[in-house]
């Protein structure tokens, strides 16, 4: 496989305008999926890496990470298929892990066992679980298959660093394109128009969401108390909008019952 060749398995292009208001959407009617629709990639790596997030993750965060999936394969199905996101393939598979790990530096035993900001310190840690099937102890995938090529762990933890990295100058990956689409629908209701109401319905029921607002609105005030200098204290009003998410778009998903 050509460097290009990987760098488009991988995400890495093409590489799309920071502003995504320059890439419009090809529809402004998506159709309804649903998550058997768009189902979770099963290969060595994936499942190494799904199990390992599993263990590692808050169950509440853990579930996030499978909505920013979800949601991600079904803008690209609808309003991007250009990208090409298909079930099963390279893409799908790196895309994926990008989910399942772009949260993992907000653990508490994460959190506060580095200076660095929560996003910076999860694309090194990913770089490092990707390559060697071992740093993530028994949590299966040892098997041929369950390690990552350095091209493809790179372009995981790119996104992974830039995920909370939205602005409208220069450049981005696809990938990076893809987990900023996720993160933004499921924390703060942006894109919301890109899917179908009947998908944002069976995602949440499908990947319970009950009480992420809170979860997550307290995770960056925690971040910014011991790490003033964070990437995330450039966000201005970010508490405010993940509360207004929870009592607007996601409300009905969102409330403790």
């Amino acid at each position: 496989m050509s460097a290009q060749d990987h760098n488009t398995a991988y995400g890495l292009t093409p590489a799309l305008p920071a502003n995504q208001k320059a890439t419009p959407p090809a529809t402004s009617s998506p159709k309804p999926l649903t998550p058997a629709q768009l189902p979770l990639p099963s290969t060595p790596l994936a499942d190494r890496i799904n199990s390992y997030a599993k263990a590692k993750l808050p169950t509440q965060t853990y579930t996030h990470s499978l909505r920013v999936y979800t949601y991600g394969c079904a803008i690209a199905h609808e309003c991007y298929p250009d990208w090409n996101l298909q079930p099963n393939s390279k893409l799908d598979e790196t895309w994926f892990i990008t989910a399942l790990l772009h949260d993992i530096g907000t653990t508490p035993e994460h959190m506060a066992s580095t200076r660095l900001s929560y996003e910076f310190w999860a694309g090194y840690h990913a770089l490092d679980i990707l390559q060697s099937a071992s740093a993530t102890g028994s949590y299966g995938g040892q098997e041929a298959g369950g390690v990552a090529s350095r091209e493809q762990a790179e372009s995981i933890a790119e996104a992974i660093i830039r995920h909370q990295d939205v602005q409208d100058k220069g450049q981005i990956s696809l990938l990076t394109r893809l987990i900023h689409m996720g993160t933004l629908l499921d924390n703060v209701g942006v894109g919301v128009e890109m899917v179908h109401s009947d998908t944002i319905r069976a995602v949440n029921e499908t990947y319970d969401r009950k009480g992420w607002s809170g979860c997550f609105r307290d995770t960056v005030v925690k971040e910014k108390s011991i790490k003033p200098w964070a990437m995330v204290s450039r966000i201005e009003g970010f508490e405010d909008a993940i509360e207004a998410n929870g009592s607007g778009v996601m409300k009905e998903w969102d409330e403790e019952k």
